[in-house]
C-alpha cells in the first residue's frame, strides 16, 4: 500500500538528481544522503518533511484510508497465506499489530471532523515515516565501492570446441601464457 523507496523523501539538495525514476541515479550521492539523512535533520524536522509530502499526496479527507480500510488490512495480515508467508521468509509469524494499532486509531478518531480525521492521520503516517527514516536499516551494512576490484572482471577466457577429445580446451592468451 505504501511504497518502500521514494526518492523525493531525500535530501532537498539533492532533489535535482533523483527527482523523476527516468533521471539517472548517482548512487555515490544515494548513499551519502541516506547515511546522513539523519544526521543531518532533527526528528521533528523530518516529521514536518514528511507531513508536507503526505498533505501533498492526500490533500483531501476522502484520500485518507476508511477504518473499514484499514480493518480490512488488518484481516489480510491476519489470514494464513500471510502468515504462512512471513513464517517461510522471516522465520516467524506475521507480526500485525501494527496495523490493528492503525485500526483502533482510526476508530477513537471517528467522533472528529472529516479534516480534523485526516490532520491526526497525517500526523500519524508522518511520524511513522520519520523513524523509518532516522532508524538504521538493512542496507547499512553495505559501503557503496568507489574503486573497482583490482584485476576485475578477469580478462575473457577464450575457448576452443577440440573434435577428437569431444571439449573445449582453452586457448592460451598472449598476455598470460598457458592457464
Amino acid at each position: 500500500m505504501y511504497p518502500i523507496f521514494r526518492p523525493e523523501r531525500l535530501d532537498p539538495a539533492m532533489s535535482s538528481t533523483v527527482s523523476t525514476p527516468s533521471d539517472s541515479v548517482n548512487v555515490t550521492d544515494l548513499n551519502q544522503s541516506s547515511q546522513s539523512s539523519s544526521s543531518l535533520f532533527t526528528f521533528e524536522e523530518v516529521v514536518q518533511q514528511e507531513y508536507k509530502h503526505l498533505s501533498k499526496v492526500h490533500p483531501k479527507p476522502k484520500d485518507t484510508p476508511s477504518c473499514m480500510q484499514l480493518f480490512q488490512l488488518v484481516m489480510g495480515c491476519n489470514g494464513i497465506k500471510n502468515h504462512v508467508t512471513n513464517l517461510y521468509r522471516e522465520g516467524q509469524m506475521a507480526n500485525c499489530s501494527e496495523k490493528w494499532e492503525d485500526t483502533k486509531f482510526c476508530m477513537s478518531m471517528r467522533t472528529k471532523s472529516p479534516e480534523e480525521r485526516r490532520e491526526a492521520w497525517l500526523m500519524r503516517r508522518a511520524e511513522w515515516w520519520a523513524k523509518r527514516r532516522t532508524s538504521g536499516s538493512s542496507e547499512d551494512v553495505w559501503d557503496i565501492r568507489t574503486e573497482s576490484l583490482p584485476n576485475y572482471p578477469p580478462p575473457p577466457t577464450r575457448f576452443i570446441y577440440n573434435q577428437e577429445k569431444k571439449e573445449f580446451v582453452i586457448i592460451p592468451s598472449p598476455t598470460t601464457g598457458s592457464q
